[in-house]
């Protein structure tokens, strides 16, 4: 392998010297059954932050709300809840995992008047997940190819639903 010598290295990726990447951890909670989705549901802040279950269950009573509304569809799938704290804001990623082997996603975030839908900023590139929360997929990416690998029997889809991730994330 070679190695090249990039001439802007100073130019790129310059953060402030006083911004501070920070460690986070991801707690399971309790999964949320919908009637064409179960999606493990994870809530992730950092270590010094107090839970906020009155969050999680706006979260997951406005999720209820949006599918018997029909805003976000559900095609009887497996899947996963993000529910981030990034200080006082949270932002909430639902993933499903469609046509066997596809992510798909929708980010909502909360404000005063609730959970509302995430409208990214204009362009073709988009946010779609923050480093600590690509760990987390990346475990839940790594359970459902082991269940794709398995026989997809009832049992392993439960082996899916009890492979919870846990711990730090960085």
């Amino acid at each position: 392998m070679t190695t090249q010598t990039v001439a802007n290295l100073d130019e790129l990726a310059e953060y402030p010297a006083d911004w501070q990447h920070t460690e986070k951890r991801i707690h399971p909670g309790e999964n949320l059954s919908l009637p064409d989705a179960y999606l493990k549901w994870y809530d992730i802040r950092t270590a010094d932050q107090d839970a906020t279950p009155e969050v999680s269950d706006e979260a997951r009573e406005f999720l209820r709300t949006e599918a018997a509304e029909g805003r976000v569809e559900f095609r009887k799938e497996f899947g996963h809840v993000l529910l981030h704290r990034c200080d006082e804001k949270y932002f909430m990623i639902v993933c499903v995992w469609r046509n066997k082997n596809e992510m798909c996603q929708t980010i909502y975030y909360k404000d005063d008047a609730g959970f509302l839908p995430y409208v990214g900023a204009p362009g073709t590139l988009r946010a779609t997940q923050e480093v600590v929360e690509l760990d987390a997929t990346s475990h839940e990416r790594r359970a459902w190819s082991r269940y794709l690998l398995s026989d997809r029997s009832a049992a392993a889809k439960q082996a899916y639903i009890d492979d919870a991730c846990t711990g730090q994330l960085i």
